[in-house]
């Protein structure tokens, strides 16, 4: 089992340790791309639990990841963030190569699974959410969905130059080459849109068959009493061939202002209450830890596909750039 934080003492002991007056508390900056909905929540319960006020800056649906990363680099001599919570990965490991985020020493950190974390401790992976197709249950029989996800290259999508799209793309060009090919050269009549919620809304409204988005997406178009589902295709026949999962992240901004209540956030963040509060969410996000998994056996995926997102980063440029010439050749046609 993960270990826990005393999340109350640690602040406790930062506060004894410094000036601050009860009328000039510090307030902890977050730049966050999670949707705003979860992000309220999870910031109050923080607050909640600790006293320790939060600032949030987020983005827009479309390209929220990729400006809050970019932004993060033009501000990495002065910083004005103190944490950065992404709803994705590569865009955090880019920052943490680029030096803008700091190491993390905390009981919690050194103990997270290596899987989970980077090498030097810069950023720490959570609450995935896995990638699907999107259908409408009414129009077509779960029974005749296509396999593989190399059979879907007409269904619409988001823009990969942002957010997990981008990701996903990165991680087929890089493990499945010829594949990929393929899918590229089958994308007639691909729709690229804002971002997921759009993706998905493309089916609800019947402009797309199909829509590859993020299962929170769905969740939240279900919630809303639209006539939609999602289907898990896989990327290769067997074990470790299937869903993909892409995790929230979270990491320290180097030379930030308040490190150590950045400190009491990221543990906050891999606490089993927010993998809790995640999974019972309308973002319904796995948990990865088996004491909280075991209550929502109805988010297991059964064969995630097994990925080193490392090697995958390099990819994400080219690959995405391979996507949008194809969808431009589609739209000269």
């Amino acid at each position: 089992m993960i270990p826990k934080v005393t999340i109350k003492l640690l602040v406790f002991f930062l506060l004894i340790g410094c000036s601050f007056n009860s009328s000039d508390s510090p307030i902890l900056t977050v730049y966050v791309s999670a949707d705003e909905q979860i992000a309220r929540e999870i910031f109050s319960a923080f607050t909640k639990k600790t006293g320790i006020k939060v600032e949030w800056v987020g983005d827009t649906e479309s390209s929220k990841t990729t400006a809050l990363v970019q932004r993060l680099i033009r501000e990495k001599k002065n910083p004005v963030a103190d944490v950065f919570w992404s709803s994705e990965i590569l865009g955090t490991m880019q920052l943490a190569d680029a030096g803008v985020l700091a190491a993390s020493n905390s009981s919690a950190c050194l103990a997270w699974p290596k899987q989970y974390r980077d090498v030097d401790f810069k950023w720490f992976a959570f609450s995935p959410r896995a990638r699907v197709i999107a259908y409408n249950p009414l129009k077509i029989e779960k029974d005749s969905l296509p396999k593989t996800w190399w059979e879907y290259g007409a269904a619409s999508m988001a823009d990969p130059r942002f957010g997990t799209t981008g990701t996903h793309v990165a991680v087929m060009a890089k493990l499945f080459p010829d594949e990929f090919f393929k899918f590229l050269t089958s994308m007639q009549g691909t729709v690229l849109l804002g971002g997921n919620a759009a993706t998905v809304q493309s089916v609800v409204d019947g402009t797309a068959l199909f829509a590859m988005t993020d299962s929170d997406d769905v969740h939240s178009a279900i919630a809303r009493g639209h006539s939609i589902a999602m289907h898990f295709p896989i990327h290769k026949d067997g074990e470790g061939g299937g869903t993909l999962l892409i995790p929230n992240t979270v990491g320290v901004v180097n030379n930030c202002r308040y490190p150590g209540l950045a400190m009491v956030f990221i543990d906050f963040m891999l606490s089993d209450e927010v993998a809790t509060l995640l999974a019972s969410s309308s973002s319904k996000n796995i948990p990865i830890q088996p004491s909280v998994a075991e209550f929502f056996p109805e988010l297991l995926v059964e064969n995630p596909l097994e990925v080193s997102f490392l090697v995958s980063a390099a990819k994400r440029k080219d690959a995405i750039n391979l996507v949008m010439e194809a969808h431009s050749s589609e739209d000269q046609k």
